[in-house]
């Protein structure tokens, strides 16, 4: 990347990056976002949510961009409510992929326009649940016999080493797959090709900004195409290594107002604005 002169769109993740301990937005974070955006920047949230989770937070702190969602999978502007850039996995995939986990015992849930689905709720649904707020359906039957739309995104949820037991075979048997790991519990699927960073580079083709213009924040290894794709890669100390290893700045912990931190020291130098 090219020297930076000035920020003109900050994309954030959420958990344990924007967010505290509490799963909360500290009034120091919503000051420093306030004065990014009356700077003249874009602000955006990038994460593995469902854009439904990710709204009233956007609104609470008066998010001006378009939302990065599902991993980058679709990016939503929530304020007109249309999907500006999507790509689902086939129905048809998903179903293969669904009964794969199936047959190994692994509880996996599936994200379509319609919402978040799972065969039958568990502990795993209720961890997940209550981890990112929102609520699953229980279909009471197989997902891969059930699914007969698009996914946008899927889950699979269990012990860290069982799913980094998996991974490789998973990769082998499902090319058209990118699997990612958002959350040492948490194995996240998209069609190949999609992350944060793809959509990050089309976020600022919407709304004209050039990578180099872009910062980004994240902690985890779902975070690495956005923070190497962006001009300032900001990965935050409780990050996972690989993400500080090719982060350009090492923020604050997310305990710390990590992001209010960047964010304040980069304004009062006037770096960014739009």
């Amino acid at each position: 990347m090219g020297v930076i002169d000035l920020i003109r769109l900050i994309a954030t993740d959420m958990d344990d990056t924007l967010l505290n301990a509490d799963g909360a937005i500290t009034p120091r974070t919503k000051d420093a976002v306030r004065r990014a955006i009356e700077a003249g920047a874009f602000f955006s949230l990038s994460s593995g949510r469902m854009p439904e989770a990710l709204v009233s937070m956007a609104e609470d702190i008066g998010v001006n961009a378009p939302l990065i969602s599902y991993n980058g999978a679709l990016i939503y502007d929530y304020k007109t409510k249309k999907a500006l850039y999507q790509h689902a996995i086939p129905a048809s995939v998903a179903r293969r992929v669904f009964e794969a986990f199936e047959s190994l015992g692994v509880y996996a849930q599936g994200y379509s326009k319609n919402g978040i689905f799972c065969h039958e709720k568990t502990d795993y649904t209720l961890f997940y649940e209550k981890a990112i707020r929102v609520t699953a359906t229980a279909v009471h039957e197989p997902l891969s016999r059930w699914v007969c739309e698009d996914m946008t995104k899927l889950l699979a949820i269990d012990a860290p080493e069982r799913l980094d037991e998996l991974i490789t075979d998973l990769k082998a048997r499902f090319p058209e797959i990118q699997f990612m790991k958002s959350r040492p519990y948490f194995l996240e699927m998209v069609l190949k090709g999609v992350d944060k960073g793809a959509a990050i580079r089309r976020l600022g083709e919407i709304l004209n900004v050039k990578p180099e213009e872009i910062m980004a924040f994240g902690d985890g290894q779902n975070d690495l195409p956005m923070i190497e794709t962006a001009g300032i890669g900001c990965a935050m100390e409780n990050a996972v290594d690989d993400l500080k290893r090719v982060a350009q700045v090492i923020a604050p912990k997310n305990t710390e107002d990590g992001v209010a931190q960047v964010l304040e020291r980069f304004l009062d130098e006037g770096r960014i604005g739009g």
